[in-house]
């Protein structure tokens, strides 16, 4: 097993226990390999305290672009039922959320209505109207509420240079934490450092352990 694997868990349950403010945790998930690891080490990382210091909320939150396969939208609600149901009965402070875009956002609005052209690479109106602004309005509507909030990303360097360029140039040394471009919000990418192999070893693992 990697070095750095058993370590994970540690780390995100000292950031859960450890940081004096009570802001929530904002977890984004797609279903896809990135964000149920960060969902499984969030998890098992709380698992190892008593329910009763599990104090700080946790939001995962799915976005629905409402253009998506059939398939994939049955598998991610699915999913978020198994996650709200298993949150329920072992007394985590994990709700699950659904992001859609506001009606004048949508695609077959947009397409049809005003006649925009199919998104292509140097026109891709649809990325901030179906996926960034809904779950933008739900991050600040949290911020609203709660003063602040951290969000957790399921980002790697390893996924490609462009990413590990990015995250290099938000990083902020010595700390776990970076700021969002959202006022009072923070990033949040436990798993930075993880290679795919590594990730594929982790969830391999999940799946031994679950299937006892």
């Amino acid at each position: 097993m990697s070095i750095k694997l058993p370590f994970i868990e540690d780390e995100v349950l000292d950031q859960y226990l450890y940081d004096d403010n009570p802001r929530p945790w904002i977890l984004g998930f797609s279903g896809g390999k990135d964000s149920t690891m960060l969902l499984q080490v969030v998890w098992r990382a709380l698992m190892k305290i008593p329910a009763e210091i599990r104090n700080r909320p946790i939001y995962v939150v799915c976005n629905d672009t409402l253009v998506e396969n059939p398939k994939i939208v049955g598998f991610i609600n699915r999913t978020l039922e198994r996650v709200q149901k298993a949150a329920a009965e072992q007394s985590m402070p994990i709700t699950v959320h659904r992001t859609t875009p506001r009606l004048e956002d949508t695609f077959w609005v947009n397409l049809l209505g005003r006649g925009y052209p199919a998104p292509n690479n140097s026109f891709r109106w649809c990325t901030e109207r179906l996926k960034i602004n809904p779950t933008t309005r739900f991050i600040q509507e949290r911020i609203s509420e709660k003063g602040e909030a951290i969000i957790l990303l399921g980002t790697r360097s390893d996924e490609s240079q462009t990413r590990a360029r990015s995250m290099k140039r938000h990083a902020v040394k010595g700390q776990r934490l970076r700021k969002h471009l959202l006022p009072n919000a923070f990033v949040y990418a436990p798993l930075h450092d993880l290679t795919t192999n590594e990730l594929w070893q982790y969830l391999r693992g999940c799946l031994k352990f679950h299937a006892k």
